[in-house]
């Protein structure tokens, strides 16, 4: 196998490569080689001339070497067959030895150097089993089957990529492969200066894992969406639930979450301590909070930071749990307790664009917008094929808002329904940020729309419930909110634009 490709290699070096293997320990002489390969055979040297050129040419010139004056011997590492090992319940990957392209090994370090960092951040994500940095480097030399890789680690994902450098520039090249059918899920290349080595190396690896942890959930909600919920595990049902609530979070209709909700609580019936259960159960309150889909606001906001609060407790690295419980106080105007806890979930995992995006957010509506616009649109940039990509551009749309750029509040606005159609969110922001634009027709029409998809948050908008206790934030959007539902004149934003 070359990846996940058959390489023909013809029956005689085959039986050439099996005697080499067998005996990998040895150096075999011409003549030994010949009569095992060509028993009762007169033919010429040239046979196995050939025959090692073939398999040279298929395992790469150092796999069988020359040793002067006495023979042949097996040069590439094998690794002892072992017991396929079963899937793990969360998504598993590896991250192979990635490739030094153009032959210089005086790279090799930079090549491996990545993998390293790429296999720890890649740790901090913990919905996900990943393959410890040193059984991966066992592969280097061996030939690339992935499924058998796969199958011998138990994995699902498989990394591999390569490394071109030169003294003042690198290019890095990733794929994500699913082992278990060789579906080839992303891929992307980055390039960069090289002028100073271990902080480009870590730049690099930090980009490449905030696109990659993404791609992994897309492609494991695409998988486990056709699994049978009684064939699921504890954390398969957990991890249905969160793809759930993660897919239909800015949707009015309650729907995907009664369905999160359902499946969170089948999880939790079977295993108290599925932290993953607990932080979707966070989720969906926070969503109902916002949506108004809740008949006691207080005692949803209180069940949700419960729930969160559970999950951090069961996984204190648990940054997407930290982030959720972050989020629930700033439904409830507590900033003095949102904000450093959000903070703190982004320091856990710098590499998550979404927790990323979320702290922008919060931090430009409650008064540090110089700050938090560059956080969020970091954070887009970042993951900018990421699949919360509406709910992301929603934040840098508010962030703008919040900095008063009514354009790019607008355009992002936009570029979020283009996302997430008839999703109440990105039409709330796009209301508020036409009016800032001065085009009162627009907003009023965007206002019909979102008021006819979300009633109940329109509701919440009017008497002045937004997500900020920021004094100029709220009294802004509150105004402008007004201007474009017809409850006010448009003169009144004349003095805060």
């Amino acid at each position: 196998m070359r990846g996940n490709d058959l390489v023909p290699i013809g029956a005689r070096a085959f039986d050439l490569l099996e005697v080499l293997v067998l005996k990998q320990n040895s150096v075999l002489s011409r003549d030994d080689l010949m009569q095992a390969v060509w028993p009762d055979t007169a033919v010429g040297d040239n046979n196995l001339n050939v025959q090692v050129a073939n398999l040279r040419r298929i395992l790469g010139p150092e796999a069988i070497i020359t040793v002067p004056g006495r023979g042949l011997r097996f040069a590439l590492d094998i690794l002892p067959p072992g017991p396929d090992l079963a899937l793990p319940d969360r998504p598993s990957v590896v991250v192979l030895p990635f490739d030094t392209m153009g032959g210089d090994p005086a790279f090799d370090w930079l090549a491996d150097g990545f993998v390293e960092d790429i296999t720890t951040e890649l740790s901090r994500f913990r919905d996900l089993f990943v393959v410890a940095r040193n059984t991966a480097f066992a592969y280097r030399t061996a030939p690339r089957d992935l499924r058998a890789i796969a199958r011998e680690l138990g994995v699902r994902y498989v990394v591999e990529g390569s490394v071109r450098a030169r003294a003042d520039r690198v290019r890095v090249t990733a794929q994500l492969i699913d082992a278990a059918n060789g579906g080839h899920v992303w891929a992307e290349s980055f390039d960069r200066e090289l002028a100073d080595h271990f902080d480009t190396q870590s730049r690099v690896a930090r980009m490449i894992v905030t696109c990659l942890s993404p791609q992994i959930d897309r492609a494991e909600a695409d998988r486990i969406h056709v699994v049978p919920p009684e064939d699921l595990t504890i954390h398969g049902l957990a991890q249905r639930a969160w793809f759930a609530i993660s897919s239909g979070e800015m949707a009015y209709d309650p729907g995907p979450r009664e369905a999160a909700a359902e499946m969170a609580h089948q999880a939790l019936d079977r295993d108290q301590s599925s932290a993953l259960a607990w932080r979707v159960l966070a989720w969906v309150a926070w969503w109902n909070v916002y949506h108004g889909t809740t008949d006691n606001v207080p005692d949803t906001l209180g069940e949700g930071i419960d729930a969160a609060t559970q999950a951090i407790t069961i996984d204190k690295t648990d940054h997407q749990a930290r982030r959720l419980r972050a989020q629930l106080h700033f439904m409830k105007q507590d900033v003095a307790a949102g904000l450093p806890e959000l903070r703190r979930a982004h320091e856990m995992n710098p590499n998550c664009a979404v927790t990323l995006c979320w702290l922008g957010f919060y931090e430009a509506i409650n008064g540090g917008a110089e700050i938090g616009v560059p956080l969020a649109e970091a954070g887009l940039r970042r993951s900018p094929r990421d699949p919360a990509l509406g709910s992301m551009l929603c934040a840098v749309g508010f962030a703008q808002f919040a900095a008063r750029n009514y354009d790019a509040a607008a355009k992002a606005a936009e570029a979020a329904l283009a996302e997430a159609a008839h999703s109440a969110t990105p039409l709330i922001l796009g209301t508020i940020a036409y009016v800032g634009q001065d085009r009162i027709e627009k907003a009023a029409e965007t206002f019909r729309v979102v008021e006819s998809i979300s009633p109940k948050l329109v509701e919440a908008r009017l008497a002045g419930r937004w997500l900020s206790a920021n004094p100029d934030y709220l009294y802004r959007a509150h105004t402008f909110f007004r201007v474009a539902a017809g409850l006010a004149r448009p003169e009144a934003t004349l003095a805060l634009s």
